[in-house]
């Protein structure tokens, strides 16, 4: 009996009431509609999404070799190394720097720390994740669309000059170690020639071709000739491993050459023509349900003191 008199209660304070809650209901849901309209910026989503390629596409081995059988995507390593990538210090920073956020977000370079809190606040607009289908995106909410558009195109682009980074280092460390090695080794080859140009004229020794195919070394002295001989083949042996130095030299050339992205871009960011947030009419909504309820409990709250004060 007490909760049916207690609830018949409350619908009666409701019914005595509902003229006061009904103004400020209606009231809160104008002042929420002018809100979201005049004072609310509106937010504009753009997003990229990409999937990393296969960089080892580029190595002399798949260039020149017969390897048929190369995935043309990374694998889940490479997709997660990506994204470490984009949501890296260095890419938000160069983010910060290139567009002026300070600017954009109107945080004066006076205040102490601006550039973390400009950090902060862009990480709140910016996010990079992997998707469900192991792709990659990277999308930001911006007061311009233009805007959105051109950081996440940016990020992108920074992203895959950072992936290509490490691999194209490494390629021009071993590119530069060939190089040097080359270069001892037509030392080698000259000096080699050198000395057996020295050796041939100085004991008559002289070289040539027999019916198969051999290499004939004829000189009156013995020991010249076993010297020549020896001289002979190091230096054989040395122009067969700088030419093949040579060769691996010029296919890590066309490898360093290749400027291909690390990234296969499905979705390019674009400047959207519809904003994101705010929904007026969920603003709205949630703003009239709330003051209805306080306002409900505020009432009963009023008659439950006012009683209390007469039993006093």
């Amino acid at each position: 009996m007490d909760k049916e008199f207690n609830l018949l209660t409350a619908i009666r304070i409701i019914l005595k009431w509902k003229k006061q809650i009904l103004i400020l209901t209606v009231a809160s849901g104008i002042i929420a509609a002018l809100f979201s309209v005049f004072v609310m910026d509106e937010w504009f989503l753009s997003y990229s999404t990409f999937y990393p390629t296969n960089q080892s596409l580029s190595d002399r081995s798949a260039i020149f070799g017969n390897e048929t059988q190369v995935e043309y995507f990374g694998s889940k390593s490479d997709v997660n190394r990506v994204l470490t990538i984009a949501n890296s210090v260095p890419v938000i920073d160069f983010i910060i720097d290139s567009f002026k956020m300070a600017e954009h977000y109107d945080i004066s370079k006076d205040k102490k720390y601006w550039k973390t809190i400009v950090r902060k606040k862009f990480e709140k607009k910016y996010e990079a994740i992997k998707t469900e289908h192991d792709a990659v995106q990277v999308s930001l909410y911006d007061t311009d669309p233009k805007v959105a558009a051109a950081i996440v195109n940016t990020v992108v682009r920074k992203v895959d000059e950072l992936n290509r980074q490490h691999v194209t280092d490494s390629k021009q460390k071993i590119y530069n170690a060939i190089g040097e090695q080359t270069i001892k080794l037509q030392a080698d080859v000259n000096a080699y020639i050198d000395t057996l140009a020295v050796l041939g004229e100085h004991y008559k020794i002289k070289v040539s071709t027999g019916a198969d195919g051999t290499v004939l070394v004829d000189g009156s002295d013995y020991h010249a000739v076993q010297l020549y001989k020896s001289i002979m083949s190091k230096q054989s042996n040395a122009t067969r491993e700088l030419n093949n130095l040579t060769n691996i030299k010029g296919q890590l050339n066309v490898s360093l050459q290749n400027n291909e992205t690390s990234l296969y871009v499905l979705e390019t960011g674009f400047a959207s023509d519809r904003r994101e947030k705010p929904v007026r009419s969920l603003v709205v909504l949630i703003t009239v349900l709330i003051t209805a309820f306080v306002s409900l409990i505020g009432v009963l709250l009023i008659e439950q003191i006012r009683e209390i004060k007469s039993q006093l």
